[in-house]
């Protein structure tokens, strides 16, 4: 059974990925998918439950939507790892654990940290971050194999030296999918000139979608999400 996050329609996301994806709804004939490298066209044909099969596709693919792939994300040095994992500690309430390592030394373990630059304004971080360290979430990669103690995770705004907190909010998804969040750079999908962020996680058959948009404060306006802990065989 297919659990959703909320009471709005489901988004047109692949919630299972590979050689034979699935997509949610009856599809015919060509359609378009979006993903990391960009917009492609898949041949649909029917799956279980009422869904669609589009052939090769990864998890964060998007149905029907003509968006550019996401421009690579400037590097982001140690330091502002580190620091970011501190002010995670606010929003998950952890204590610092003197790691070495410097995505674990806030006491958080930060999974993704994305520079966004902004228009006649300092750039801004975003950052998501987990409690415990299992799994290696990453753009593209294979779904996490995790296993902590806690799954809970949260995404959040730090500004440019990530001294300063400017937003956060924990991911409800994270915790019940226990998928790690990883975040994509920003790309536009209304050609507004927008910024819209996707937060995603996926672990076995479960995972989520979260988007967001960029205010000009800075903060992160919530939009589409959805969650699932199964999917049709």
């Amino acid at each position: 059974m297919l659990l959703a996050a909320c009471a709005d329609p489901p988004s047109r996301g692949v919630y299972r990925s590979g050689a034979n994806a699935v997509v949610r709804g009856v599809r015919e004939g060509e359609i378009k998918v979006w993903g990391p490298d960009g917009t492609h066209t898949r041949s649909a044909s029917p799956a279980p439950a009422g869904n669609s099969f589009v052939g090769q596709a990864g998890a964060l693919w998007i149905v029907d939507s003509n968006v550019p792939a996401p421009v690579r994300a400037p590097p982001v040095t140690a330091v502002l790892v580190e620091r970011a994992g501190f002010r995670l500690q606010e929003v998950l309430g952890t204590q610092p654990s003197g790691s070495p390592d410097a995505a674990r030394a806030g006491g958080v373990y930060v999974r993704s940290t994305v520079k966004v630059r902004r228009a006649k304004a300092p750039p801004v971080y975003l950052v998501t971050a987990t409690v415990d360290p299992e799994g290696a979430g990453r753009v593209g990669g294979p779904a996490d194999r995790r296993s902590g103690a806690a799954c809970r995770g949260a995404v959040a705004v730090v500004d440019d030296d990530a001294a300063k907190l400017l937003w956060s909010q924990v991911l409800e998804e994270a915790e019940a999918t226990c998928a790690v969040p990883v975040l994509l750079p920003p790309v536009d999908r209304e050609g507004d000139g927008g910024q819209d962020v996707l937060v995603y996680g996926q672990l076995k058959n479960a995972g989520f979608r979260r988007w967001f948009s960029l205010d000009a404060d800075g903060s992160l306006v919530a939009g589409e999400r959805e969650s699932w802990l199964e999917i049709p065989q």
